[in-house]
């Protein structure tokens, strides 16, 4: 469990990105749906990563969501500017669920951590 709290899973979904770019596969098939259900499974992973609070999980976690938040603006800058492509449906969807997971991690780890000592999140 504690190898599976320090994979950066949300790079997954920029590698599969850039290999569907450099390979030129088209998204509209089964690519696609499988790039949707990845996202989505990989957003549920991270969600229940996070709610380990320890410190160098949560540190791990911490650099990962920026790092990956980094890459992907850096993704889609390239495919808007130097290749001067629109981004698909799923280019957006996929930097939305990094930013998604750059957003809700930390709070659910903030929620947890304060579950735990008894204090009360308000949420």
């Amino acid at each position: 469990m504690s190898t599976f709290n320090k994979i950066p899973w949300t790079l997954f979904i920029i590698i599969y990105m850039v290999v569907v770019h450099i390979l030129e596969i088209d998204m509209a098939g089964v690519a696609g749906y499988v790039f949707l259900a990845l996202c989505i499974v990989i957003l549920f992973v991270e969600f229940f990563k996070s709610g380990d609070i320890k410190l160098l999980t949560f540190l791990v976690d911490i650099i990962s969501s920026v790092g990956a938040l980094i890459i992907a603006t850096v993704l889609m800058s390239y495919l808007i500017f130097k290749e001067g492509k629109m981004p698909t449906f799923f280019d957006w969807f996929g930097v939305a669920i990094i930013v998604g997971d750059a957003i809700l991690s930390p709070v659910n780890a903030f929620r947890t951590a304060l579950r735990n000592l008894e204090i009360g999140s308000g949420f």
